[in-house]
Order: structure tokens, then C-alpha cells, then sequence
């Protein structure tokens, strides 16, 4: 694809349709599950004015706001348990130095690679689907071979791209390309005012070219100048910089959910429900009396007509009263908290369940439970997070083949990625009851009343349960030690009685 030296503003901001209808709802799971200052500046669209509540009384509510970050940290909790399974990358022989640098920083910034599955995994949990891009550094000097972009340290990179950022893309069988909005602020001299800029970055099969300018906003964040002319669909703007990645391919892989696993946005609902009902009860328990009733006094005079003149209400902080024939004050019983309480540990429930898909105990049983019973509790869990290991290793999998042909390496398809499967939930009482029931076992029973093919799987089964996590290498070598040890077993026989089994 050529791009032209310039583009219209109207097509550098054109977005496509599911963007445009998803992404108000996805700017609210991000609030939600950010919480704190974040969510504050934003309040009022969570809470908005009541009917015939004044400025006045509707910002002395909102300076009562509080919240329970509850979305994100059930999030948090699931990319935890995910993060105690093992990952297990084979393939990666054809440069042992290159893929250790890289597995260390796959960033180019520090970042991990198990910290780059947790940040993959906690962003499609909240937003349904993540781009990862794989580049290389700008350079000034092109290099001729593989030798020289390591002297001049340009090793292939991760970027992740939220679903805020890209805007636009094309798929037919798969994706043909993307288009990346990003805006941020720079001030090379600390002597000048900050700049905003705004980059496009269109990536496609053969390039990537970036479109960028310094823009002025509007307090609702919209652009409203471009270089310092007011903007509008004609403004032109420049390309920065095309360059060509050579990969022949697309150098982006979008890992997107299916509905069922997307838990923010099922969860979604349940954590706004949880802020106004928190919010309503707090609102409540700040008030320390309310007027009960309150009826209008009548001065008789001569003039009935002036006795009915509107006269200034009682500030009481309450938007209507009832008129009645006497005047009070009553505390509140408390009553109607009881069932805001429960009403809130019922949607904390709720959300927990729905992010971990019922997966844990959220009731005070769970604490009288014993490390089997608990141990049974994890198992719909586990089977949800295996179905989330799976995506994540196919998708790092097509990661590592992209930048192992990024660098010029050879054979990038036998690379492969597996794990995330095995989640360590043992304490160690539960683990020496579980090898307490293990040696108990009476194996010669058992290999008597099975076929030799069924038997071996069963006791390879039961021990790789036992040992947990292992990796490729650590699962062959005990496969070879169990077909060993069976055969010996099945000589010893054949020497004792003189027939083969």
C-alpha cells in the first residue's frame, strides 16, 4: 500500500463501526476498574442529577463519594491465579542469547515476559480483545544484514494496543491492517509550554507509516486546532515517516475473547449497581436527622390574598417534604441500611462470581471448609482458566514466530508455546494427604484389572497431577522414566511366573 504525502483529517480520524459502538462502554469498564482519582473526575457520569435536585445539593453528594474498586481487583485476583501456572517455550534454539535478551525485556523498556502475559490477559479480561505489534527501533542507517542491526541494538519489540487506540482496521480471513491513534504531550525545552501531539500509525503487510501533528484541544478533549489552524474535515496533514518491515505479513496479532469469557463486560453492570447502591448508603449515613414532616404557618390579615404568598423553605438539605399538621425530627432506625448491606454483599458476590465464573466459595462456609473441600471449589475455575491459558499461548506463540522472523532467525515455526494449565492450589497439608492416599494406592490391583495401554496412562495421569507444573523437557524425561520402570516391572514378572503380559 503507498501512502500519499498527505492526508485529510476527516480519513485520519475516520473510525470503524464497532469501535464507534463499543467504545463509550469500554471508556466505563476502564473507569470502573481503574477507580480512585481517575474515576472521580468522571463521577458524573455514574451518578447523575436527580430530578429536581439543585446544583448545590447534587455537588454536595458527589464531594460524599466513595468507592470500592471492585471489578478491578476481582480482575486483579483472576490474573494472579493465571500468573502461578508455568509457561513453556520450545524452539527457541537457533539463537540461545537473542531469545534470553529478549525474554527479559520483550520491551525494550524492562518489561518481563511474564509481566507482558499479565498485562495481555488483564486487558482482554477488561476490554475483550488486545493488538500486540511487533517492531523494531527507528534508525537512521539501514542495515545490510542481521550482524549489524545487533551492533546498532535494533532487536524486535512488543507494543500492546488497547482497543482505545486502534481505531480503524480491515479483516477478511484475517487482518489486512490497522490504524493506531495515539495522543500525547512532549516538551523537549522545560524553558516552553507543553505540546500535544496526535499520531496516526497505519500498519499493514508491507509498512508502517505514521501520520502526525501538534493539536490544541478543547475542554472535551476534542481537536480543534492542527499546527495552529483551526481544524476541520480538509485539513491536511503530514506524513512523518513510512517504513517498510519486510515481513511480507501483517506484524500485529489480535487475541479477542468470545462473549462467554469476556468477563468485564458481564461484570460490567453488576460493579456500576455496586457504586450507586454504595454511594446511596453513604449519601444516607452522612445524614444525621431527617425532617419528617413540615406544614406552611397562615398569618390571618385582612387581605386573604396576600396571607398565601410563597415563603423561603426550611434548609433542611432535602429536595421535598411532606406538608403535614405537625413539625419533627427523627433519626433514622437503620432499617432500610440493614438491606443496603446485604443488598452489597450480594452484588460483591455477584461480580466475584462473575469474573471467576463461580469458580471460588464467597461465603462464610468457605473458611470452615477443609483443603479438599476448598480444593473441589477451584475445579469449574480451573477448567475457565485453562480455557484463557490456551488463548494466551497460541497468541505468544504467533508473537515469538513474528519476532523470530523479525530478526532474520531460522525455522520460526517450530516454535512453540505451551502451559498456563497447571494452577498450584496445594497447601501443604492437602499435598501430604494427597501422597498419604497415593502410596496407599495398591498399584498391582490396579494393573491387573487394567490393559497395559490404559494402566500406563493412568499412572503417568496421576503422577503429573501430583508434581503440578513441568516443562517440555521435565514432562519427557518422566514419561521415559515411567515407560522404564514399567518394563522393568513387567520383566520382573516374566521371570517369576514365565509369562509375558
Amino acid at each position: 500500500m503507498t501512502y500519499p504525502a498527505k492526508l485529510k483529517f476527516k480519513l485520519l480520524e475516520t473510525c470503524h463501526d464497532d469501535y464507534l459502538s463499543s467504545i463509550n462502554s469500554l471508556r466505563r469498564i476502564d473507569l470502573l476498574t481503574a477507580g480512585g482519582h481517575r474515576l472521580e473526575k468522571n463521577l458524573e457520569e455514574f451518578l447523575p442529577r436527580r430530578p429536581g435536585e439543585t446544583q448545590e445539593l447534587y455537588e454536595t453528594r458527589l464531594s460524599k463519594y466513595c468507592y470500592t474498586n471492585l471489578l478491578g481487583s476481582a480482575i486483579s485476583q483472576q490474573v494472579s491465579k493465571l500468573s502461578n501456572s508455568s509457561l513453556v517455550v520450545s524452539g527457541l534454539v537457533s539463537d540461545e542469547n537473542f531469545w534470553n535478551e529478549f525474554r527479559e525485556d520483550t520491551s525494550l523498556n524492562g518489561r518481563s515476559e511474564k509481566e507482558l502475559i499479565s498485562h495481555v490477559f488483564r486487558e482482554v479480561l477488561k476490554f475483550g480483545k488486545v493488538f500486540l505489534h511487533v517492531d523494531k527501533p527507528p534508525s537512521a542507517v539501514r542495515p545490510a544484514n542481521r550482524l549489524q542491526e545487533q551492533v546498532l541494538g535494533l532487536r524486535p519489540y512488543v507494543v500492546a494496543y488497547s482497543p482505545f487506540q486502534v481505531t480503524d482496521w480491515y479483516e477478511d480471513s484475517r487482518l489486512r491492517w490497522i490504524k493506531v491513534r495515539q495522543q500525547f504531550k512532549i516538551q523537549p525545552n522545560p524553558a516552553q509550554e507543553p505540546q500535544t501531539v496526535v499520531t496516526w500509525k497505519f500498519i499493514d503487510e508491507r509498512s508502517v507509516a505514521t501520520y502526525s501533528a501538534v493539536v490544541e484541544l478543547s475542554k472535551s478533549g476534542k481537536i480543534e486546532k492542527v499546527n495552529g489552524e483551526p481544524v476541520n474535515d480538509e485539513t491536511e496533514v503530514s506524513l512523518t515517516s513510512e517504513i517498510a518491515h519486510g515481513l511480507n505479513t501483517l506484524p500485529v496479532i489480535k487475541l479477542e475473547l468470545p462473549d462467554n469469557l469476556w468477563v468485564g463486560n458481564q461484570a460490567y453492570p453488576k460493579a456500576l449497581e455496586h457504586l450507586k447502591t454504595e454511594h446511596s448508603r453513604h449519601d444516607m449515613l452522612t445524614l444525621a436527622y431527617f425532617q419528617r414532616t413540615y406544614k406552611r404557618t397562615v398569618m390571618p390579615d385582612g387581605d386573604l390574598t396576600e396571607s398565601y404568598t410563597e415563603i423561603e423553605p426550611l434548609k433542611t438539605g432535602l429536595q421535598h417534604v411532606l406538608e403535614l399538621e405537625k413539625f419533627e425530627w427523627n433519626e433514622p432506625q437503620g432499617t432500610i441500611v440493614e438491606h443496603i448491606n446485604k443488598t452489597l454483599e450480594s452484588i460483591k458476590a455477584e461480580v466475584r462470581d462473575l469474573v471467576s465464573l463461580g469458580g471460588g466459595s464467597v461465603t462464610t462456609e468457605a473458611i470452615r471448609q477443609s483443603g479438599v473441600s476448598k480444593q473441589m471449589d477451584f475445579v469449574k475455575q480451573e477448567a475457565i482458566l485453562r480455557e484463557y491459558g490456551a488463548l494466551l499461548c497460541q497468541c505468544y506463540q504467533q508473537v515469538l514466530q513474528l519476532v523470530a522472523r523479525s530478526a532474520g532467525l531460522a525455522n520460526p515455526e517450530l516454535i512453540s508455546v505451551t502451559g498456563l494449565s497447571n494452577f498450584e492450589n496445594n497447601t501443604l497439608e492437602s499435598l501430604i494427604e494427597e501422597v498419604s492416599n497415593l502410596t496407599g494406592i495398591n498399584f498391582s490391583v490396579l494393573r491387573a484389572n487394567l490393559p497395559p495401554t490404559a494402566y500406563k496412562l493412568t499412572y503417568s495421569q496421576i503422577v503429573n497431577l501430583l508434581v503440578g507444573n513441568l516443562s517440555a523437557e521435565q514432562q519427557q524425561a518422566i514419561n521415559d522414566e515411567i515407560d522404564q520402570m514399567l518394563q522393568s516391572d513387567e520383566n520382573i514378572i516374566i521371570e517369576a511366573t514365565g509369562t509375558a503380559l
